[in-house]
């Protein structure tokens, strides 16, 4: 069983899933039809296949994809995470219907994650907060 929010090195074993590019290290965090928003990119995902389709379009986009979560607060219910997600954009990038091409640069961007548990404690849902028009402007790439 994966670490639960609130139990100790939970932080940094997520931060891990998110991280190691397998997506079966960071599913067990989640519920089955646990849903995650990409709130910059307005993308929403569903379940466990959804959320395996999409950590492939990350790692697509930037196969040394980071994640860091600095600080959390929360309870049983919820939490909210800060965090960053750096890497080098060695993929395409779609944003708003557009695929933007790989430019091998580096990014690095603040965001903050609020999650919602469910009775077993697995995340069952996940927004993430952050300026993806900040990820475009450091990939060199128009932020229209």
């Amino acid at each position: 069983m994966s670490k639960r929010y609130g139990d100790e090195g939970f932080l940094e074993a997520w931060a891990t899933g998110w991280s190691c590019g397998d997506p079966e290290a960071l599913l067990p965090f989640y519920a089955g039809d646990a849903r995650y928003v990409d709130v910059g990119n307005n993308l929403t995902v569903k379940g466990h296949a959804e959320l395996r389709r999409f950590y492939g379009w990350m790692l697509a986009f930037a196969p040394d994809s980071r994640v860091d979560f600095t600080a959390a607060h929360g309870d049983r219910a919820g939490f909210a995470a800060r965090w960053t997600w750096s890497g080098t954009g060695d993929g395409p990038l779609k944003v708003d219907g557009r695929l933007h091409p790989a430019t091998g640069r580096h990014f690095s961007v603040p965001g903050v994650a609020f999650c919602t548990l469910a009775d077993d404690g697995t995340i069952a849902a996940h927004e993430d907060y952050y300026d993806l028009r900040a990820v475009l402007a450091q990939l060199g790439l128009p932020a229209e």
